[in-house]
């Protein structure tokens, strides 16, 4: 009875985690395709050459879109855990370089509510959802550890019959 309350917390941790990723992105991807002319503006401003800005103005929010989608089911979402966090991390990654003035210039910061935000709120809000993602991998990794000893001892179904 206690594993199957251990495997029932896993699971809905791992989830909320999840869709808290998934639900991040979606709204990054989403605002950046509904206005889709203030959001190429915002990213021609960056410091990226043109060609480069053009070419990230639709790949951005279709690899945004593409880890949503590997977030939604269990069989990927471990991936999606890890694109998660490397996207969120080279983002973040870009905002502290962009706020040592090694670019010369400071350009305007991303659409949608978060450009409300300074770059230092935004690199906090960034880390926060950094280490869900690492906790989620974390936590995903030891619920399938779990779940494969769990398939080992009891047969068929395994944790999943547990968590149900």
């Amino acid at each position: 009875m206690e594993n199957q309350r251990k495997v029932g917390k896993y699971e809905v941790i791992i989830t909320v985690i999840a869709t808290m990723l998934a639900l991040l992105f979606l709204y990054a991807a989403l605002s950046k395709l509904l206005d889709y002319d203030t959001s190429k503006r915002e990213m021609l401003n960056q410091v990226f050459p043109r060609g480069i800005s053009l070419i990230l103005v639709w790949l951005v929010p279709v690899v945004e879109l593409l880890i949503v989608q590997t977030l939604l089911f269990r069989s990927t979402r471990l991936m999606g855990m890890y694109f998660s966090s490397g996207l969120l991390i080279l983002f973040s990654l870009y905002i502290s370089i962009t706020m040592s003035g090694a670019f010369g210039r400071i350009p305007c910061s991303c659409g949608g509510i978060l450009k409300h935000m300074s770059y230092w709120t935004h690199l906090g809000f960034n880390v926060i959802f950094i280490v869900m993602a690492v906790l989620g991998i974390a936590l995903e990794k030891q619920w399938n550890t779990v779940n494969r000893w769990f398939k080992f001892f009891n047969g068929r179904g395994g944790a999943s019959k547990l968590s149900n």
